[in-house]
Parts: C-alpha cells; sequence; structure tokens
C-alpha cells in the first residue's frame, strides 16, 4: 500500500471523516484528501500526529515496517508474553546447572526472575527518555539551523543591497534629483509630476529633458536650466498605474540617461476601496448532471472609502453592484436590499446588503466561480474587483465521486470525471481593479 492508502484505511478505521480528521491536526479537508490520493505528502510534525493518532510507528505510515502495537513505555508490570520470555530464558540456565538445585537456588532462581522483571521495566522506562531526550536534542538542532539559515540570508542580502549601493552611486548621472507627484485631476485622468536633476558634470551648453514612460508610451518634455545647474520641469502625465521618470542629459552629440523614480498603483489608490464578504458563499451548493445550483443567498459590502482613515480622500460612488460571475462572464446579478433583520446591533452602517437568487449554473470540470463587484465612481470610472476564486472539481472519494462514461472514436469507454465539487483556488481579487471589458461587461 502506499502512503496514502495507510492514512485512509486507518482514518476509516476510526470513523473519521476526511473533515474530522483535518480537524483534529489543524488542517483543511483538501489538505488530507490530497494525502489520501498521494498527491502530496504531509509535514513531518503532521506525520508524527498522524502515527500517535492511529497508534501505529511513522515506519509503518512511510511503509517501511510491519504495523506492530505500540509498546507502552509508562507500565510497571510486564505483560504475560514477556514474564513466559524471562521464565524460559531463566528456566534454560537451570537446566544448564551439573546438579539439582537445592531450595535455597530455588529462591535464589525466583529472586533473580524478580530482578529481571524489574530491569527490563526500568530500561524500559530509560529507553522512553533516551528517545524524548533524542527528540528535544532534534527539535533544538532544526531551530539551531534555521536561526543560522536566516542569519546567514540576511547577512548576504544586506551584503547585496550595499553593492547594489556603491554600483549604482558609482554609475549615477546626477549629483541630485527630486521627483514627485504634485496634483491630480481625477475628471481629466492625469497626474502632475514635478521633477528636477543636477549632473554629476555640467559643461556649458548642456541641456536635458525628462521621459515618463506611462504604461508602454514614453512622453518627453523638455527641462529648463534654473540654479544651481539645475534642470526642472513639471509636466502632465495619464493617471496610470505604473510611471517611470528618467532624465536625459544631452551634451552635443552624447546622450546619457538615468531612471530617477518609479511610481506604482497610483490609479488604483485613487479608486474607492470596497471589501465584499463572500466567505461560505458556496457551502450550500448543490450539483446534478454537471448543473450547481446556489439557494438564494446574502452577501454585503463594507464600504471603505467613506471617511476612510479619517480623511475624505476618495470620490463619490454613484453605482455599486455585485454579481455572480462564471470565467469572468456574468451569472446574475444581485438586488441591493436594507440591512435584514438578522444583522443585529451596531457596525453595519457602513455596509450594503445584496440578495441572489436561486441560481442554476452549467459547469465543466476547470471553471471558475466568484462573485464580483463593479464600482462606478462620480468621475464615471468603473472598476471590477473579484472575490474569493472557486475552481470546479469532479467530486472526490467518499464525498461521492461520479463517473460517467464516454466512447472516443476508438470505440473505447474511458471514464471521465463530472462536476461536482467547488475547491479555492486561494486566489483573492478584492484588492485587484479590473477593467469591465475583462469581464465581459458592456456599456459602462
Amino acid at each position: 500500500m502506499t502512503m496514502g492508502q495507510r492514512i485512509a484505511q486507518k482514518r476509516k478505521e476510526q470513523n473519521l471523516s476526511q473533515e474530522a480528521l483535518g480537524e483534529t491536526l489543524g488542517v483543511s479537508r483538501q489538505s488530507i484528501s490530497k494525502w489520501e490520493s498521494d498527491s502530496s505528502l504531509p509535514e513531518i510534525e503532521k506525520l508524527v500526529a498522524l502515527s500517535k493518532l492511529f497508534g501505529v510507528s511513522v515506519g509503518w505510515l512511510l511503509g517501511v515496517e510491519e504495523e506492530r502495537p505500540e509498546e507502552s513505555g509508562g507500565s510497571d508490570e510486564l505483560t504475560e508474553e514477556q514474564m513466559k520470555l524471562v521464565e524460559e530464558i531463566v528456566g534454560r540456565y537451570i537446566a544448564a546447572q551439573p546438579k539439582p538445585m537445592s531450595r535455597r537456588g530455588k529462591r535464589a532462581i525466583k529472586g533473580a526472575v524478580v530482578v529481571a522483571a524489574l530491569c527490563f521495566t526500568m530500561g524500559l522506562f530509560w529507553l522512553a527518555g533516551q528517545m524524548e531526550q533524542l527528540e528535544n536534542q532534534y527539535s533544538s538542532l532544526q531551530n539551531s539551523v534555521g536561526m543560522i539559515s536566516s542569519s546567514v540570508d540576511s547577512q548576504i542580502n544586506s551584503i547585496g543591497s550595499r553593492v547594489e549601493e556603491i554600483l549604482q552611486a558609482q554609475n549615477n548621472l546626477t549629483a541630485d534629483y527630486s521627483v514627485q507627484w504634485a496634483d491630480m485631476d481625477l475628471a481629466a485622468g492625469t497626474v502632475t509630476i514635478a521633477a528636477s536633476a543636477v549632473p554629476k558634470t555640467y559643461r556649458e551648453g548642456m541641456t536635458a529633458q525628462f521621459l515618463a514612460e506611462c504604461q508602454g508610451e514614453v512622453l518627453t518634455f523638455p527641462a529648463e536650466l534654473t540654479a544651481g545647474q539645475t534642470f526642472s520641469a513639471e509636466f502632465d502625465c495619464p493617471l496610470v498605474n505604473s510611471i517611470l521618470v528618467s532624465v536625459v542629459f544631452l551634451d552635443g552629440e552624447t546622450r546619457e540617461t538615468q531612471l530617477l523614480q518609479e511610481f506604482s498603483n497610483l490609479y488604483d489608490d485613487t479608486v474607492p476601496p470596497a471589501w465584499l464578504d463572500d466567505t461560505w458563499c458556496f457551502d450550500e451548493a448543490t450539483w446534478e448532471g454537471g448543473v450547481m445550483t446556489q439557494p438564494e443567498n446574502i452577501l454585503f459590502v463594507h464600504k471603505e472609502w467613506e471617511n476612510h482613515g479619517g480623511q475624505d480622500l476618495y470620490p463619490d460612488v454613484t453605482q455599486l453592484k455585485v454579481g455572480l460571475f462564471k470565467n469572468q462572464e456574468l451569472v446574475v446579478w444581485g438586488k441591493e436590499i436594507p440591512k435584514p433583520s438578522s444583522y443585529q446591533g451596531s457596525g453595519w452602517e457602513k455596509d450594503l446588503f445584496y440578495q441572489f437568487p436561486e441560481a442554476a449554473v452549467s459547469c465543466e470540470v476547470g471553471d471558475i466561480l466568484c462573485y464580483a463587484m463593479v464600482v462606478t465612481d462620480e468621475y464615471g470610472r468603473t472598476t471590477v474587483r473579484g472575490g474569493e476564486e472557486y475552481v470546479v472539481t469532479g467530486a472526490s472519494g467518499e464525498d461521492g465521486e461520479q463517473m460517467a462514461p464516454e466512447v472516443n472514436e476508438d470505440g473505447d469507454s474511458p471514464s471521465v470525471r463530472v462536476p461536482g465539487a467547488l475547491e479555492t483556488t486561494g486566489q483573492i481579487n478584492c484588492y485587484r481593479y479590473d477593467d469591465p471589458a475583462d469581464w465581459g461587461l458592456t456599456g459602462y
């Protein structure tokens, strides 16, 4: 048997479901399923925990030794089998003597049996203590290795950063520079950038210009020579997430360029933030014939753009819609409703509630399902933010594996997996701002 088959066998012997075993070990049901299907291996501590839970050795789980009952090192009495073994050893000793033993000798033999039993028991205690000591030493060694590795990595990173700083200083064309965004016009979709640069070596007649690379588009802006041999300029760029600003020094036929500043997430940082609570959203879904039926449910959105951080930093939201999507294509919109009576207490003032009707969705293995928000602000900008993604899988193992025959061109009838389960991909897109066109949405 494989290790996965051994884990599955012992779990079923103890009448444990995959979910129950996962809760006992502090892992997910999916992790147990992967162990039992041999698609992944348990970590060392989880393997030890499994051996203790199932009452078997780690070697048996790994398939390197036969199953045997765990020896109890804490018993003060010998088992019947162990006592018979001691008596047999002493009996052989008596039979080897040249003459019959006296009564006194027999008492000595009995005393020897007792002493042997005590020594055997003490030996078990000593062995258990030695094993525990070895485990502690192993754990200590692991911690020491981890600390050394962390220290070495830190020193390497520090040396690497220092070398990079030295090389950068040697290759710099500027003695000093400054680049910062000065203003934003959300209605026009532009950002104003103020830049200045002092060449390390200035020569009479030298000129300069600034380059702004805005997500692939390169814009050129002339610089003005001001006091202190400083070249300065203030220019407008499209408000996009990535802007690279460089300076170009022109001296006769010589043209030298240096990257000065990279701006990231400029556009995203101006979009009104919101958080979609889609936790356990597909827990009640049912499956039949490759069709997922999602029952009526309610999701809520937390409006984080209102007085965020004590300041009004974001534009107003004019429309917010929440929908169920398959492969980034709309299945059904939710309807905004007043706060349901089941949501008691305070703290819901900044939340919007959306009710979804029952929805039947035809699925194939590999399809991606998720809920997503579509947010439009007062400047007409619309973004899509997806929640947690779930991939459609074939139902597995004891959860009711469904297999359907499919005849191919050769006349064979292989089995193929039928959609019947959802498993999270671990991908959460609520802080990624997508174009509605990428989600098959038009008219925004």
